[in-house]
């Protein structure tokens, strides 16, 4: 039988352990009140976060629309003369502050770069030997003419090549068709890196038929026009073709006098003009300091400017391109 004083003794000890076990459910009940919180704000930054992405995204929509209605508009005003780099087209819409940031847009002339499409079956001879002479110009492998003109092929299975696609560690078909957009040639047989990088800015993927305008193309592609079988053209010619990017012929015999050929070789002269009628608008848009970048394929017909191709995210290709547009003066 306890005594009083052993009785007092347990029953200060009961009263501590009951303490510790009240002590140690209010602190459950505190972090489980934590956790639910911190779990709710989590869930509503997420919310937050995802409907401002939704807005942003309304906006880069609302202002890319609004972007190529200013480039189909500035491509309907009156062009008199050839058109260039200096035309009044290629200049840049300045910066422009908007509600929420900044935007700016600028016109690339697609009649300046080497459409693939005109390697498909049906298409003048003279492109592949053009094409051809380009690739030695970036110091490429001419077998990659071949290479794209068999992923062109509408029967891509009776190709030499078509082993080759199915062989591969991720097995799949050449496309048997035209190119949509000029990320497509990194699933050509031996286009790495590399080479798309290399060859990219030079190229574009328009419909078929389209013409080579010799004051809107590159060095590179001014250098395969004028060289021939039996005339090469050197790097510094195509520099000097060139003019830093700012050729003015006013036709193109003018253009094909001032080469070692002297005149278009038979063949050519239906291929290259000064006039263009295909062009790649291009949208800057920077909203909460994000950057968005936005993509328009816009071709003049019979008096109207239509949009054919819309894209957006920066493609390195189109990016590398602008560095050979020249600077306004």
């Amino acid at each position: 039988m306890l005594t009083a004083t052993g009785r007092r003794r347990l029953a200060r000890c009961c009263g501590k352990a009951e303490r510790g076990v009240a002590l140690v459910v209010a602190l459950l009940v505190v972090a489980l009140a934590t956790i639910l919180v911190a779990a709710l704000l989590d869930r509503g930054e997420l919310a937050l976060a995802r409907t401002r992405n939704a807005l942003r995204a309304e906006q880069v929509q609302a202002y890319a629309q609004g972007l190529e209605a200013y480039a189909i508009e500035a491509l309907m005003l009156p062009r008199d003369g050839p058109d260039t780099h200096l035309s009044r087209w290629a200049q840049p819409l300045p910066l422009q502050d908007v509600p929420g940031g900044r935007l700016t847009a600028t016109l690339r002339d697609l009649n300046g770069c080497f459409n693939l499409n005109n390697l498909a079956p049906g298409q003048a001879t003279q492109w592949r030997e053009l094409f051809t002479r380009l690739l030695a110009a970036l110091a490429l492998e001419p077998r990659l003419g071949e290479a794209v003109a068999q992923w062109l092929d509408p029967d891509p299975d009776a190709a030499p090549a078509a082993s080759a696609y199915l062989g591969g560690a991720v097995p799949y078909r050449a496309h048997g068709g035209l190119f949509t957009h000029v990320s497509e040639l990194r699933l050509v047989r031996g286009v790495d890196a590399m080479v798309y990088a290399r060859l990219a800015p030079h190229v574009c993927v328009l419909p078929p038929g389209s013409r080579l305008n010799a004051n809107t193309a590159s060095a590179a592609v001014l250098q395969a026009l004028a060289g021939s079988g039996t005339v090469p053209a050197t790097a510094a010619l195509g520099q000097q073709l060139w003019q830093n990017g700012r050729a003015q012929w006013s036709d193109a015999p003018s253009f094909w006098r001032a080469t070692p050929l002297g005149s278009a070789p038979p063949g050519l002269a239906a291929l290259v003009d000064v006039h263009s009628d295909a062009f790649l608008a291009r949208g800057d848009i920077v909203l909460d300091d994000l950057p968005f970048t936005v993509f328009s394929v816009l071709l003049q017909r019979g008096g109207r400017v239509i949009a054919v191709q819309r894209s957006s995210g920066a493609d390195e290709a189109l990016v590398a391109a602008v560095a050979l547009v020249p600077d306004p003066p």
